[in-house]
């Protein structure tokens, strides 16, 4: 039986810059949030069905090219620990090579995608964005 998972995002991007053009706050936003069932995917299938208490969070750090292309996802920061933890944080950076972005005239850019994990014994899903 697998948990329900809590998942708590929120997404850091760099300042504006008057010269530079970067991708709105809330288009970031929209991006992580049609991905959010795959991030979860990862949690359930690699994380809880080995550990079903397994919690913590994960930073992705994440290079977004100007054609909306991630050429690079990475952990930056942790604090998952136990089984499973190591095969949660491969499998999110792996479906978020895949994520897309909108094309543009953006210059390369450098997002930290927070998630934080936990199981959820009331069986909700709760995504929260800041």
């Amino acid at each position: 039986m697998i948990a329900k998972l809590a998942l708590v995002l929120s997404i850091t991007a760099p300042a504006q810059s008057p010269t530079d053009s970067t991708r709105a706050g809330h288009e970031i936003r929209m991006v992580a949030l049609r991905h959010v069932a795959d991030v979860r995917r990862c949690y359930e299938r690699e994380g809880l069905t080995r550990d079903p208490s397994l919690s913590g969070s994960l930073d992705v750090t994440v290079t977004v090219q100007a054609t909306g292309v991630v050429t690079e996802a990475a952990i930056s920061a942790h604090d998952m620990r136990g089984i499973g933890a190591r095969e949660v944080a491969a499998c999110v950076t792996t479906v978020i090579r895949n994520w897309r972005f909108e094309r543009g005239p953006y210059v390369v850019e450098t997002l930290v995608f927070p998630f934080s994990f936990r199981p959820d014994a009331g069986g909700n899903l709760r995504v929260v964005t800041s």
